[in-house]
């Protein structure tokens, strides 16, 4: 097993012989990408090459770099993770910048004739085809240029064009149907529009199809401002309650202090935490995860247990005791990490 300080000592040698000689970089990166192929450290790696890449060659030199490295994806991928957090941080700027590298590989395929779809995850296919149109026939696309595409719509929102930003969206949603995150990012549109009513239509597809725990503690955050909208104090209380099960955010304790001023009563939050139920039943309001979700993860790692893939089925299982919280999911996710241990030589 290689250590984080090892990964950390390669990633460092790899930045102080980066040659002086502009026109020797690529050749040098190029050996460093092919020299680590297949290496334990392969993501940090090539994380460090892709921001070396990107700082040292123009958008056509970075075109050639990439068609001829070994991993093409995850120099890709690295830049593409860098272009999120920099959206994240709301820097347009150096967003754009980045995001220009990686533009030629976000082709959108229902440009090229026929029926496309893509999924971040093997569950959203498995859930799409399971409950949503088992009698389709599609081409799964690869989700990387989705996600390209879907980055470049959030830059589009971020600089303010409005309307490329939603008509990406719009897209996106019919080439990645069961995807939150396009989903939350239509649901922005429609808040800030006033347009409650698909806000909550699409909140409630965002619950529905949740299979990460930011996402569903995303969908209680966005029905708890729904409900602040509405007047409906207790409502939106629950809702922001019940997304701290899953995900805890400042946004959670800055919408509770907003309800306490704007409503000017005591809220019985005893009364809330044991009546979430009932209180989210009474407004059609999903409580918890979608337990089709968990069933087919389960099922899912049942089957790569069989297979004797025992690491996909803890990855798996993992990601179900995540959204349900649940002992005997535990349990068995720790049957197989000791088997894991067992029978595996690092």
């Amino acid at each position: 097993m290689t250590s984080p300080e090892s990964c950390a000592g390669i990633v460092t040698h790899i930045r102080e012989h980066v040659p002086g000689e502009k026109g020797q970089v690529m050749e040098y990166l190029i050996d460093m990408e092919h020299h680590y192929t297949a290496h334990p450290c392969q993501k940090a790696i090539s994380d460090v090459i892709a921001s070396l890449a990107v700082l040292s060659f123009s958008q056509t030199e970075f075109q050639t770099f990439v068609s001829r490295v070994q991993n093409p994806d995850l120099i890709v991928e690295a830049v593409l993770a860098s272009v999120r957090s920099l959206l994240d941080e709301r820097d347009g700027t150096a967003a754009e910048s980045a995001l220009s590298y990686i533009l030629p590989y976000a082709e959108h395929p229902d440009e090229e004739g026929g029926k496309y779809r893509s999924f971040r995850d093997f569950i959203e296919y498995a859930y799409y085809i399971t409950y949503v149109t088992p009698e389709q026939d599609f081409t799964v696309h690869p989700y990387l240029n989705c996600d390209i595409l879907l980055q470049s719509g959030r830059l589009a929102a971020l600089k303010g064009e409005k309307n490329r930003a939603r008509a990406i969206f719009t897209s996106l949603s019919v080439l990645s149907p069961v995807n939150d995150s396009i989903l939350f990012a239509r649901a922005d549109f429609c808040r800030e529009e006033g347009n409650l009513d698909e806000f909550r239509n699409l909140t409630i597809h965002c619950f529905e199809y949740a299979w990460k725990p930011e996402d569903l503690a995303h969908a209680y955050r966005n029905m708890g401002y729904y409900l602040i909208e509405t007047g409906d104090y207790t409502g939106a209380v629950t809702c922001y309650l019940m997304g701290t099960t899953w995900e805890d955010s400042t946004e959670t304790a800055r919408e509770l202090a907003y309800i306490k001023e704007k409503s000017q009563i005591e809220l019985d939050v005893s009364y809330i935490l044991s009546h979430g139920r009932e209180i989210l039943d009474e407004r059609n309001i999903p409580f918890g995860p979608n337990l089709k979700i968990i069933d087919l993860m389960v099922t899912y790692a049942d089957e790569c247990k069989q297979d004797g893939d025992f690491f996909e089925a803890r990855r798996y299982l993992s990601r179900a005791k995540a959204l349900e919280l649940s002992d005997s999911l535990e349990r068995e996710i720790e049957v197989i990490e000791r088997f894991i241990e067992d029978n595996t030589i690092f």
